[in-house]
């Protein structure tokens, strides 16, 4: 989501207004897994058969690094760039090369969880509870999932089948009052599943904008509130379940709830504090429902695969502003020159009703074989706004088609292209292609995809929110994109080190901004100018021993349009994670380092775009496989205690001590 955008106004302005990666988890695993993969086409694929450019990271790897949020996760991957707004729950966006947050699409078991109040996602709700793996596929990928996924895709997979049980227990304290609870469990015979996880998360937060910021823009303390910190509470619980009803036909289904609610400091009104950060204890309150389910008929063993799915998307916002301040007195101001306005609530109830059906062929033999898939989807959205009690409605027909290709088990080819009939505004036509190449008795896999993408008007956009701030422009057409990737990766030394290097390419057309109009009021258009965006990413996966894993990513990015370079993309990300099994025995060391360059932000005092330092952190972790079921651990977050902005005005977490345990109990028949 571009900082100009509709989308950002009012996540800031209700913000304001209250206010890959497959390493290996273990030593013993190999340098790059032959992982199977849901991402990125319509049939489950190996990773290595894919020709878009993807991470996919292990449960495994997120408990040994202590990840508890997604976007935490997403720091260390190549091509992604993560801004947060201070503490933990605060808004957080990721943009994938150099895009705009809102050309990310995040997918729940293949749900898309997005608000459909804004078509996004708030990262800062999304825990890692729960989570089997995480898929990451960069370039556009609209040819298959439509709207929104312009820049990409984030697939959160929870655990599903399996053959036995498991119960799974942790639970974590640590520095800023946090506390972490989380326990899951599950049940299978190889025919049916059920499994269930729950997790608490709470912080007290820190205070993210005290008088001197990072980059040197200075805070305003508001009376008794000066000080004040920024806590969030989250609660997830996920279910799914499955069982084969004959031998041909399965059904499978999906629950999700989740309730958060954040604080975060504001900024001020009016001159010569405006834009400043201040001290306040506004709140926002988020709560979503997830609800899906599948079943998959496949009468020819895998020759003929039919699946139909439906879902259900319903998403709340409440904003309430506590303390708002205006300058009214001289131009040096004070506590007494602010005008502390009474609790004011604002907000959204949205929600995405979808229905899709996709029907596989598979035909040929082993040196050539072929699959097509045709597809259609029927989304219903609707859209309240608490403010106005204003009711949108839209609706969405698509269709398309995908061949894939696998040539003597070395070469392999997709094809897709979709059609969105829209209600409210410009239909459109997408495709994507892509190709992977393993030559035999080399180590080297050559891959490239290339494909458009589309992000389509929000309702902010299409009708408006505050009519006294933000109206609405019915005539705006869909933002669009073509990119394009290309890249090597080399297998070496017996499979025990992988180097990949990939560049990419992508411009964007009709990019949806907030102009400004008389009276200061606000309304959203489409660009008349194209922006641009370019780099390269490099990652190594190694294990030099058996006791010892290794990943490294380094991310170059050049994201440029008519005004300059675009803001809260950094022209270089690094990262690098290790773990130690010590002596192969029971004590495990973990090391996460990540480097985020230099970027430009802007100053909401000024409207200029001004630089953001930029910053390394470092996390060091170990653990102790106490016995076959219980292990403890420790980590220490921002070792170095580096002192950072990923958004002005809004400082990063200082040096956290944690320590927790964990209890597993699993077993398979």
């Amino acid at each position: 989501m571009k900082l100009n955008s509709p989308n950002a106004w009012l996540l800031s302005a209700s913000s304001l207004a209250l206010a890959a990666l497959p390493l290996a988890a273990h030593a013993q695993e190999t340098a790059r897994q032959d992982t199977i993969i849901v991402t990125g086409v319509l049939t489950p694929i190996a990773e290595e058969k894919l020709g878009q450019t993807i991470t996919v990271i292990s449960s495994e790897l997120i408990e040994d690094q202590g990840y508890n949020f997604v976007p935490d996760v997403l720091r260390q991957a190549p091509g992604a760039a993560v801004s947060q707004m201070g503490a933990p729950g605060a808004l957080t966006q990721v943009r994938i090369r150099g895009a705009e947050a809102n050309h990310t699409l995040v997918l729940l078991d293949g749900i898309d969880i997005s608000s459909p109040d804004l078509n996004e996602t708030d990262f800062s709700t999304l825990t890692t509870a729960g989570l089997d793996r995480i898929e990451f596929l960069r370039g556009p990928q609209s040819g298959l999932y439509g709207s929104n996924a312009l820049a990409g895709v984030v697939n959160l997979i929870s655990r599903r089948e399996l053959d036995g049980h498991y119960i799974n227990a942790s639970a974590e304290l640590g520095a800023f009052g946090t506390s972490d609870v989380e326990a899951s469990a599950g049940i299978g015979n190889g025919e049916a599943f059920a499994s269930i996880s729950l997790s608490h998360l709470a912080s007290e937060g820190y205070d993210t904008s005290p008088d001197q910021t990072a980059n040197g823009v200075p805070a305003v303390g508001v009376g008794a509130q000066a000080g004040d910190k920024e806590g969030t509470a989250i609660t997830t619980i996920n279910a799914r379940g499955g069982m084969n009803l004959t031998d041909a036909l399965r059904v499978n289904g999906v629950v999700r709830y989740m309730t958060a609610e954040s604080e975060l400091d504001g900024q001020a009104y009016g001159f010569p504090i405006a834009g400043r950060t201040y001290d306040d204890p506004s709140r926002t309150n988020h709560e979503q429902i997830v609800i899906g389910a599948s079943a998959t008929f496949d009468p020819w063993d895998g020759a003929w695969e039919t699946v139909v799915s439906l879902s259900h998307v319903d998403a709340s916002r409440r904003n309430f502003l506590t303390d708002f301040p205006f300058l009214i007195g001289p131009p040096v101001p004070s506590p007494a020159d602010l005008l502390l306005v009474p609790v004011y609530e604002s907000g959204t109830n949205s929600s995405r009703f979808t229905a899709a059906i996709q029907s596989t062929y598979a035909f040929g033999d082993e040196g050539f074989a072929n699959f097509l898939t045709g597809f259609a989807e029927h989304e219903n959205e609707t859209y309240e706004d608490a403010y106005t009690v204003r009711e949108e409605e839209r609706t969405l027909n698509a269709f398309g088609l995908q061949y894939r290709a696998e040539i003597a088990s070395q070469l392999y080819l997709s094809a897709t292209f979709r059609h969105d009939d829209n209600d409210q505004f410009q239909d459109a036509d997408t495709w994507s292609v892509s190709g992977a190449w393993a030559i035999p008795g080399t180590g080297t896999r050559l891959h490239t995809s290339a494909g458009t993408g589309v992000t389509n008007p929000t309702f902010i956009e299409q009708f408006g929110f505050d009519p006294s701030t933000f109206i609405g422009n019915a005539a705006l057409v869909p933002e669009e994109a073509l990119g394009w990737d290309a890249g090597i990766e080399q297998t070496l030394f017996e499979d025990t080190l992988t180097v990949d290097v990939t560049y990419f390419s992508s411009g964007l057309e009709n990019e949806i901004y907030t102009a400004f109009l008389p009276g200061f009021l606000t309304t959203a258009l489409n660009s008349t100018s194209d922006s641009d965006r370019s780099g390269w990413e490099f990652t190594v996966y190694a294990d030099p021993t058996d006791d010892i894993s290794l990943y490294g990513s380094l991310t170059q990015l050049d994201a440029s349009e008519p005004a300059g370079i675009e803001i809260r993309r950094p022209e270089q990300t690094a990262s690098l994670d290790a773990s130690w099994d010590i002596f192969g025995g029971p004590v495990q060391l973990n090391l996460g380092v990540s480097y985020t360059g230099e970027s430009t932000d802007t100053d909401f005092g000024t409207f200029l775009r001004t630089p953001v330092d930029a910053y390394t952190l470092v996390r060091l972790g170990a653990s102790w496989q106490v016995s076959d079921k219980l292990e403890l651990y420790t980590r220490v977050e921002n070792l170095l205690d580096e002192e950072y902005e990923e958004v002005i005005g809004y400082l990063g977490a200082p040096q956290g001590l944690y320590f927790g345990l964990r209890f597993r109990d699993e077993a398979s028949k």
